[in-house]
């Protein structure tokens, strides 16, 4: 039996690779539309901008770019970037605080979204503080990484009408806090938080490093309730396409592909149809401002993946090993 369901927006795919890449692996996981956020290379001035938008022109793509809000410690030229094309701003969190506050008002002023890494990157590791961690004998990465920037930018917030996203929240700790946020803050959450825990870093897989990281089983089971609580508002990939994981765990990169399945592994969480098509189309497409006019078939049962049919140059990806149930 096959299913229809809405193509998805994915607001989370690295610029790591490219334009053409992006958009033939987003065609392979049903994803209408990307949202690049400028981690691996940066999109701060009209020339990285415009490259990345000819480009998707070029492959008929609706590439959405997010630029730098903030690049070497000063403000971009973010209203000339708006016009210019820009769909949205990218910053992390623990950046100077008057810059962050002028990237609100800027954002507020334009009605442009503002998404943010919730990092303070102070507080660097491997992979999630835990006894796993412990037990590998590598650097860890407690939750409070995360939720103390949380509650900062939830603060700051009050104080503007932009629309903040807290992209890829990872921890219950940070989810308690999410629960009291103000009406203009929302919550993503990245898929593999959804699927894994720390504890498949055992053995020093480090297919499974990923950042920010994969945290405890409580948090998994924590973040899965909140998405049909209604307290997270997308489901994203997080792509970010890497090989160099052959490598000793501490020097092994971040990052785990799968932009080329990201709706059918959308659609195989335990979750409701109706939840998901909720946080992978309906509640990005309303953000973003973009019509969903396409849908994707998927057959109900057992799927499998196949790493060497991805676009993607990335083929870091560890959901290979599981087969995965569609269910309505």
């Amino acid at each position: 039996m096959v299913i229809q369901v809405p193509q998805s927006i994915d607001i989370n795919v690295k610029n790591c690779e490219s334009v053409q890449r992006i958009a033939n692996s987003a065609k392979n996981g049903g994803v209408a539309s990307v949202l690049m956020i400028p981690t691996v290379k940066p999109i701060y001035d009209k020339l990285h901008l415009s490259y990345n938008l000819k480009r998707a022109n070029e492959s008929n793509f609706n590439l959405l770019v997010a630029i730098e809000g903030i690049h070497d410690n000063k403000l971009t030229d973010i209203s000339i970037l708006k016009d210019k094309g820009a769909s949205a701003i990218y910053i992390n969190s623990d950046e100077d605080m008057n810059l962050l506050k002028r990237v609100f008002e800027y954002a507020e002023f334009l009605n442009i979204p503002v998404f943010v890494n919730a990092y303070n990157k102070s507080l660097t590791g491997v992979m999630h503080d835990s006894k796993t961690a412990y037990s590998l004998g590598v650097s860890a990465i407690p939750s409070f990484a995360e939720s103390a920037e949380v509650a900062k930018i939830c603060e700051m917030a009050k104080h503007f009408r932009a629309k903040i996203v807290l992209l890829s929240i990872t921890s219950k700790d940070s989810l308690k806090i999410l629960k009291n946020r103000p009406s203009n803050v929302y919550v993503d959450v990245c898929i593999d938080n959804l699927y894994f825990t720390d504890e498949y870093l055992n053995d020093f897989n480090t297919l499974y490093k990923t950042f920010p990281p994969l945290r405890s089983q409580k948090d998994k089971e924590a973040l899965l309730n909140a998405c049909e609580e209604g307290i997270i508002d997308f489901i994203s990939s997080n792509h970010i396409a890497t090989n160099q994981k052959d490598l000793p765990i501490e020097e092994a990169e971040f990052g785990i592909s799968k932009l080329d399945i990201f709706t059918q592994l959308a659609y195989s969480l335990p979750l409701t149809t109706q939840t998901v098509t909720k946080l992978i189309s309906t509640n990005p497409a309303n953000l973003l401002g973009i019509e969903i006019d396409k849908t994707v078939k998927l057959k109900k049962g057992e799927f499998k993946i196949d790493i060497a049919s991805f676009a993607s140059k990335g083929k870091n990806c560890p959901y290979e090993t599981v087969n995965y149930q569609i269910v309505e």
